[in-house]
């Protein structure tokens, strides 16, 4: 019978596959937003400008930035600003206190992103600008980016219960 300590480290396995799978994902799509801006500036010149691309860009922005916000949140390399610093105890308490507010943010950002998303993709919205653009890949990525991050943080505040090695 398998222990738990197995089961926890293949499920953190698969999660952090998961979590490579979104940057890279991420850097994809902002190779694919460089070239397709790169391109309709070339073509520009020659008159011939590639329909939508304000439009598409916008969507991939919303990719390449929240796509990689679980990983972010696993390397906890949010942006912070220190203006006392602790030791000790309540420097465990100041983490884990936020990391319980970080995990709160995202959940009930990721719930009410899935449910937008889900609408999003339930009646295909796009928008009609030269040609057809769809928004659901944007709010889906949006609500990976942060349902993985509220994971992340989640697996985090029980990290803070486990005894310093």
């Amino acid at each position: 019978m398998p222990r738990e300590s197995d089961f926890r480290t293949s499920l953190s396995r698969l999660l952090q596959k998961a979590i490579m799978a979104t940057v890279w994902v991420s850097f994809a799509s902002l190779m694919v937003m460089m070239l397709w801006g790169s391109a309709d500036v070339v073509l520009l010149r020659f008159g011939y400008p590639v329909p939508g691309t304000i439009n598409w860009t916008e969507v991939l922005n919303v990719i390449v930035l929240f796509l990689p916000l679980a990983y972010v949140t696993s390397k906890k390399s949010h942006i912070v600003v220190d203006l006392i610093a602790f030791k000790g105890k309540i420097k465990r308490v100041t983490g884990f206190v936020a990391d319980l507010f970080v995990f709160l943010f995202c959940a009930l950002m990721s719930w009410q992103l899935i449910v937008q998303a889900w609408r999003s993709i339930r009646i295909w919205e796009f928008d009609q600008a030269a040609i057809k653009v769809y928004f659901f890949p944007a709010k889906i990525a949006l609500a990976l980016g942060f349902l993985f991050s509220a994971v992340i943080a989640l697996l985090q505040l029980f990290g803070q219960f486990r005894k310093p090695e």
